[in-house]
């Protein structure tokens, strides 16, 4: 049954649908994409921080990422607002790590003389004998500079 409409107002439309039924409008959901890649990154980043390489290649791209994401979420074209500052944050987090880890073992390396036996090794050329020496002159200065045995005694029986 159909009522007339109220006084001062206009009827109203025809349902435009199929078989009468009304359509909704629906806002389209928001992507995540680009959050969800930065974070990804970041994790990576995260897991490969002590490759040096990895933990800053992967970190990079995190924070590259993250950013945009951000300024998208941030205008509201996209969602992931939250994941995106927590991939910059994992991201940078990561690149510092890398970095302060490279410097440290760049330190090791050199107070534990490898640069010397790299030297060594490569003044040897393909001579074994040479090979051998240089890698007992950087076992021994190990074992004198740290107290590391890097190769275990012989069994005494």
């Amino acid at each position: 049954m159909t009522y007339p409409p109220p006084a001062g107002y206009p009827p109203p439309d025809p349902y435009p649908g199929p078989g009468g039924t009304p359509q909704y409008w629906q806002e389209s959901p928001k992507t995540k994409g680009m959050a969800i890649a930065a974070l990804v990154f970041a994790i990576l980043a995260v897991l490969s921080f002590c490759t040096v390489f990895g933990g800053i290649f992967f970190g990079l791209i995190a924070v590259v990422l993250g950013v945009i994401a951000t300024v998208k979420a941030r205008r509201g074209t996209a969602g992931g607002g939250v994941m995106a500052v927590i991939a910059l944050i994992l991201g940078a987090g990561a690149m510092i790590a890398a970095a302060v880890f490279g410097v440290l073992f760049w330190g090791i390396w050199q107070d534990s003389g490898g640069q010397d036996f790299l030297d060594c090794t490569t003044r040897a050329g393909g001579d074994q004998a040479a090979i051998a020496r240089c890698e007992d002159q950087f076992n021994q200065r190990l074992e004198d500079q740290f107290g590391v045995t890097m190769v275990p005694p012989e069994p005494t029986n």
